[in-house]
């Protein structure tokens, strides 16, 4: 039997019964409680949407990318589930657990996949290969984990109309009715190029308005170091297992005199005492401190300050082009890297630069001291 569930995005999502039984199951109903953007409601109100949504419209997407391949029922199948089942593994609040598990040596993906064999029972599909979509090891896997790819097409839509902003724009038709296999590989036809394009514009007015604010971010490092606080005691696991609503109970109880998390939460939030950015140093600079620890440079600003380390936060910057964008294109039956048919990749690559940072955050009473001291170290 067939269900089909209304979506602000997407419209009627059609569920088989075996997607529907999934859906079902406490370990998929849990990312109900799972925001999809953490603390970024406390910037945008309206920002609240959940890792549920975002699933079924990710499972949506990846179902359509299938139907255009013509790619037949078993793999149609295996696409939609890990679609599905992709952003299962998340712990709370989204991005900041993920931060905190990643430098633990844990991955949201290899929790999902651990979800994946605890419900293999539940559906027909090869377990082994919806495990290898999610992780990307198939080249097929790049329609749910690639650059040009369902999830990206459903958050940065998602994300959009979530927080009013009308950034996301992005050309989802063109770009999955364009997209073909080519010896085994998946890649799009040169006529979808700005279509194409579309996306990876949508990705960086995202970053650079919604993702980058400053107070979401500061909000997003406060709550990371409460989190980060809490598993050394109580170790990634427990931390990876808890959604939002048990999260915010267990940090609640846990709470040391910093205060963080309830300052975070209540938008009590640290304010900038230093930020560095191209415009006052070089990119080989930026990229030093990118590599450098954040926690051995809080605890020498703050011992220069007088002040214990939790009333000092350091955001190291984020470098981006580290890697190449893997988009291929077929233009006179030639297969070709998007970046060799279109100036956009490396033009948002420099534009991204604009946007690098190293940030210090401290206590409004802090802030002037921390200044200096930071000044002293960065400078």
């Amino acid at each position: 039997m067939t269900t089909y569930i209304q979506d602000a995005l997407h419209g009627y999502i059609e569920l088989s019964e075996e997607e529907k039984n999934i859906v079902d199951q406490p370990e998929f109903q849990r990312l109900r409680r799972i925001r999809q953007m953490g603390l970024t409601s406390l910037v945008y109100p309206s920002a609240t949407h959940t890792r549920f949504q975002h699933s079924l419209g990710v499972m949506h997407v990846a179902g359509e990318f299938a139907e255009s391949l013509g790619l037949n029922e078993e793999r149609k199948k295996e696409l939609r589930l890990a679609g599905l089942l992709h952003d299962t593994g998340h712990g709370p609040f989204s991005h900041a657990s993920e931060v905190v598990a990643e430098k633990k040596g844990i991955s949201h993906e290899d929790l999902s996949c651990r979800v994946i064999e605890s419900l293999g029972t539940k559906f027909s599909a090869d377990k082994d290969r919806v495990k290898k979509i999610i992780k990307g090891d198939l080249e097929i896997g790049r329609v749910v984990a690639g650059d040009i790819d369902a999830d990206r097409m459903d958050y940065l839509r998602r994300d959009a109309h979530s927080t009013g902003v009308n950034y996301g724009q992005i050309d989802v038709e063109t770009i999955i009715r364009l997209a073909e296999i080519d010896s085994r590989r998946l890649v799009f036809d040169y006529k979808g190029v700005q279509a194409l394009e579309s996306l990876l514009t949508a990705r960086f007015h995202m970053i650079k308005s919604v993702y980058l604010h400053k107070a979401s971010v500061i909000a997003e490092k406060m709550l990371e170091r409460a989190l980060e606080n809490y598993t050394e005691e109580h170790g990634v696991e427990k931390m990876m297992a808890m959604d939002d609503y048990t999260a915010h109970v267990e940090l609640k109880n846990f709470e040391n005199n910093d205060g963080l998390y309830s300052k975070a939460s209540n938008r009590n939030l640290y304010k900038q005492a230093l930020r560095l950015d191209n415009d006052q140093i070089t990119k080989k600079q930026l990229k030093e401190l990118s590599k450098m620890s954040e926690e051995n440079l809080e605890n020498r600003i703050a011992s220069e300050c007088g002040l214990d380390r939790s009333e000092v936060i350091v955001n190291l910057p984020s470098i981006p082009g580290s890697r190449d964008l893997n988009v291929r294109v077929k233009k006179n039956k030639e297969v070709r890297d998007l970046s060799t048919v279109s100036p956009i990749p490396s033009a948002l690559t420099e534009a991204e630069w604009k946007l690098v940072n190293l940030g210090v955050y401290t206590s409004k009473e802090h802030v002037s001291k921390v200044e200096e001291a930071s000044k002293n170290i960065f400078l």
